[in-house]
């Protein structure tokens, strides 16, 4: 990248955005004030005293627009910084010449005015030089030729209208010198802005409002030059003139400080400044035409300049029009292009979605259907004509409207997973778990359903098996206890040692087989819901003493003691078979897993609302990657440390659902190696003058935090 380029992406840091107030406002306060001293210095009277006055008006103008320069050189770098500068030295001898006129004037034939020329011509050229040095953004040829194209007929035509207004004005009177430096000041004028306006057209996008305020501070730095042409008997400049150049001061200071203090313009005050840069040039030829036809054209300078302007025009518009042709052609051809691909794509997802086994139905925000997939056609016995354009919930649903799942979704309602109930052509109902979304953008639904007849069979097979089991197979496991019972009672005859063992692990066998089957009994009415509590209001303590009591012999032989902690007289509102259940599993599960001679630890914490209940065991504990499955079906937790203790698989996954039936939560807590804490909450019963109703959450204000539900049997 070249250094120029390196400059224009870098002119200086972007500021805080001034707190004066809002720009319009300062904007119309500043246009108001130039109006004023416009209008005052037209109607002030032609003395000398008033132009010096505006002389040195024009010179206090200077010296904050050169303060300003400098300060923009400073927070600038490059070539950026050396244009500023020189601009600041060119303001401050523009002043000085100024300055030397009014003193030239107090004190005459001194000589004082022999530095006049010298200091007001030195800074044009500097104010020449500090355009040149200025960058230019890298372009194409094609982009650079149509810039200068506006150079051109922006300066002819400013050439053209000022060579009418000078033409027959006291500058063909005047002579030598004079003559020279007449003409002189607008011509330099008229570089000045041809430069800045070239700049201005190269960075119109995206567009630097300096750059633009520069080009206007020259252009009324010009206007001043040519009026003065027309006054070259009044040796200081008349007011109005002093006043022109003075606007064209304060420009030049606004685009300083546009530098010192620059802010990220919006889009808006970017677009303004790209039309009026880019409007220019017509403006000023339709300006210079209108006055050529208005005065006539006077000589061959004035016609050369008019078919110059002429000439640039018509290629200007020819370069115009054919761009805008083929700018025309290529976006035409890409809008077909476009429309090309989004048909593809649109037939390539169509066809994707075409090959999902789901149903997927897309509304628009009426809940009219826009799309149907294949799927979705067949598991409704439709066709995509059939279903697209009518409303979804008349065409599908069983439901009123206001409980369908199409209108909650609708309404901004995102549904997960909800058994639903579709219309079938035929009128049949199909059974569906329906998931729909609203899309933020454009008010459409996405609704997804899938069959799930398949399931429900499954589901009934399953109660089925249930009932079977709990019907048909008890009854022999009744039979196979009883013939055991009386092996052992020697009914039979008496048995050998040997026989008395078999006898035993059948005993235990049968006695392991029945405890599955009262698991899976009551997981799956825990599953289906068809769990039935009997609430009360029941003693805790009374509860872990029989907890305990039945446990002892399976402590015993472990080798394990059951320590309880004390224990209140709090009441909890439940099902006393039901929990104790659940703290058989608990305890019996801490006592398997306590390695010999070590101590199972029962607690009790009382809340306003709820129990805690906690089991801990000093065994080998939970692996991590365990924790989030103990409380799963049939899972048993195996490691390098923990061995197959029997059991059902079951047991944890009952106790969690009888917990939550219950109203409460249940968590485990482990670290590997060093045992396992089981936590539950249970909820207080109510005073006893309220018994008729369950109390409220088991984990209530009193109730200790639950870090939540983890996964958890072993």
């Amino acid at each position: 990248m070249r250094a120029d380029d390196a400059d224009l992406r870098s002119a200086g840091p972007v500021g805080p955005v001034d707190a004066v107030g809002p720009r319009g406002r300062r904007t119309a306060l500043g246009t108001a004030a130039l109006g004023v001293g416009g209008l005052a210095a037209v109607l002030a009277p032609d003395t000398l005293g008033v132009a010096v006055a505006a002389q040195l008006l024009g010179v206090a103008l200077c010296l904050p627009a050169a303060v300003l320069c400098a300060r923009a050189a400073r927070v600038t770098r490059s070539r950026w910084s050396a244009a500023w500068r020189l601009l600041s030295v060119a303001t401050g001898l523009w002043a000085a010449g100024n300055l030397v006129t009014v003193v030239s004037v107090t004190f005459p034939n001194r000589g004082i005015n022999a530095g006049i020329y010298p200091l007001q011509g030195t800074s044009m050229l500097l104010v020449l030089a500090a355009l040149l040095v200025l960058p230019r953004p890298r372009w194409t040829r094609g982009q650079a030729a149509r810039a200068w194209l506006d150079v051109t007929v922006l300066v002819a035509g400013v050439g053209l209208l000022g060579s009418i207004v000078l033409a027959d004005g006291p500058v063909a009177r005047a002579t030598g010198v004079e003559q020279f430096f007449a003409l002189a000041y607008p011509a330099a004028a008229l570089a000045m802005v041809g430069l800045a306006y070239g700049l201005s057209r190269r960075h119109v996008y995206p567009p630097r409002p300096e750059l633009f305020l520069l080009s206007a501070s020259f252009v009324a730095w010009l206007a001043g030059a040519a009026a003065y042409t027309l006054t070259p008997d009044a040796y200081v400049a008349p007011a109005w003139v002093s006043w022109a150049v003075g606007v064209g001061t304060v420009l030049l200071a606004l685009s300083a400080a546009r530098v010192v203090g620059r802010r990220a313009d919006d889009a808006e005050v970017g677009s303004r400044i790209s039309r009026v840069v880019l409007a220019a040039p017509e403006a000023v030829v339709v300006v210079a035409a209108v006055t050529g036809i208005v005065t006539g054209l006077d000589g061959w300078a004035q016609r050369v300049l008019a078919a110059l302007v002429a000439i640039a025009v018509v290629t200007r518009h020819v370069v115009v029009t054919s761009d805008a042709r083929r700018f025309h052609w290529r976006l035409e051809r890409e809008v077909a292009d476009r429309t090309a691909d989004l048909r593809d794509w649109t037939e390539r997802y169509a066809g994707i979605l075409d090959t999902v086994g789901d149903g997927i139905v897309s509304t628009d925000p009426q809940g009219r259907i826009t799309f149907a997939n294949a799927s979705a056609c067949a598991l409704l016995g439709r066709t995509p004509a059939g279903l697209v354009g009518r409303e979804a919930c008349e065409v599908l649903c069983t439901v009123p409207q206001h409980d369908c799942p199409f209108d909650a979704a609708l309404q901004g309602v995102v549904v997960a997973g909800v058994d639903a109930e579709l219309r079938h052509r035929d009128g049949a109902v199909v059974p569906v778990e329906l998931h729909a979304s609203p899309q933020p953008l454009g008010g459409t639904v996405v609704i997804a359903f899938r069959d799930v007849s398949a399931r429900l069979a499954v589901e009934q097979v399953k109660r089925q098996f249930v009932s079977t089991v709990s019907h048909e197979l008890r009854t022999p496991l009744t039979s196979v206890r009883g013939v055991l019972e009386m092996f052992v009672d020697g009914d039979a005859g008496e048995l050998s040692p040997a026989g008395h063992s078999l006898v035993a692990n059948a005993s235990r066998g049968v006695e392991r087989l029945s405890r599955l089957v009262d698991d899976i009994i009551d997981a799956e009415k825990l599953a289906t819901g068809e769990f039935s509590l009997h609430r009360s209001r029941i003693p805790l303590a009374q509860v872990l003493h029989d907890t305990v009591t039945a446990l002892e012999p399976l402590a015993s032989g472990a080798e394990v003691r059951i320590e309880v902690g004390e224990v209140g007289p709090t009441q909890v509102w439940g099902d006393s078979d039901r929990i104790e259940q659940a703290m058989v599993n608990l305890i019996g599960n801490a006592v398997k897993f306590s390695p010999r001679g070590e101590v199972v630890e029962v607690g009790v914490e009382d809340g306003d609302d709820a129990v805690l209940v906690s089991v801990r065991d000093h065994g080998p504990g939970v692996p991590p990657e365990e924790l989030e499955h103990v409380f799963e079906r049939f899972h048993q937790v195996t490691s390098g440390v923990t061995t197959d203790r029997g059991g059902t698989g079951l047991g944890l996954t009952i106790t969690r659902s009888i917990v939550q039936q219950h109203g409460g939560r249940i968590w485990l807590e482990s670290t590997l190696g060093e045992g396992a804490l089981f936590r539950f909450t249970l909820p207080v019963a109510p005073p006893a003058q309220r018994t008729g109703g369950l109390p409220g959450a088991a984990r209530g204000a009193g109730a200790p935090a639950a870090p939540g539900d983890v996964g958890g049997p072993r």
